[in-house]
């Protein structure tokens, strides 16, 4: 099969068991190392629920990328006012940004929206930036599915633990996450690199996180945004007005002092 990147003919790299039951091929990219699984006719069953099991850190994914964003944003694009969470999972993450001061809104195709109810994404509605967390690698036609992130704004922020090197056979690397069955794609940085080609954007990296811009900007404030002792810093020093107070006067027509 060809690379789901830059269409180069792939490699046979692997195999393993996926959802206990079904022995799924890995292929990779002999030119950008992207890796990637057969034709992914499982999904449907991988997604009966949003979240696998085995997905305990998501309390503290949503605590730390919450406050990676706000310093992001603050550094790199202070002028913002409406943000959108691509991919968003039960709005978690929406509403910690929301208790955070800033405008995020919600989107997710297979996840039902709890925490970030009326929040939505509307239709043709264009963001100053988006954040696609944890969704590269369970995309399954990573050009086609991350068009329409790309489609919502210039700018998406978005993590994904890259491949190591050397890389690992499936499935010795936990990234793979075989039990689970959703993880069908795996970058590499020369993976990142074609998808700005193919995408017409820039891109800078920290650690997992990466962020496509339209326009270059500072790799020096993205690392600054991403390191753990300068974005507790840069959020106390450009903390925002929470949203709380607002969002519930206006989903319950009362305010706190108890007028209507």
């Amino acid at each position: 099969m060809n690379c789901a990147i830059c269409q180069t003919p792939s490699e046979h790299f692997g195999q393993a068991l996926v959802l206990d039951k079904y022995q799924v091929q890995y292929f990779r990219c002999p030119k950008c190392g992207f890796i990637q699984t057969e034709k992914p006719y499982w999904l449907s069953e991988a997604y009966t629920e949003a979240l696998v099991a085995a997905d305990v850190g998501i309390m503290q994914r949503n605590l730390q990328t919450s406050a990676v964003t706000s310093a992001v944003i603050s550094m790199l694009f202070p002028a913002g006012k409406k943000f959108l969470d691509y991919g968003g999972g039960h709005g978690t993450f929406v509403r910690l940004m929301r208790d955070r001061g800033f405008n995020f809104f919600w989107q997710d195709m297979y996840a039902k929206n709890v925490h970030a109810r009326t929040f939505e994404h509307v239709a043709d509605t264009r963001y100053d930036l988006v954040t696609a967390f944890e969704l590269l690698e369970h995309l399954p036609d990573p050009l086609e599915d991350i068009s329409q992130a790309f489609a919502l704004s210039d700018n998406v922020l978005t993590t994904t633990l890259l491949v190591p090197d050397p890389p690992p056979i499936p499935p010795n690397w936990w990234y793979y996450v075989v039990r689970g069955g959703q993880h069908v794609s795996f970058y590499t940085p020369a993976a990142l690199k074609e998808l700005t080609r193919h995408f017409g954007r820039h891109v800078a990296s920290s650690g997992g996180f990466h962020l496509f811009t339209r326009e270059p900007v500072s790799a020096i404030g993205l690392r600054m945004a991403t390191w753990s002792r300068t974005t507790f810093l840069i959020n106390r020093l450009r903390r925002r007005k929470s949203l709380v107070e607002s969002d519930f006067e206006r989903l319950s027509g009362t305010s706190l002092n108890g007028r209507r």
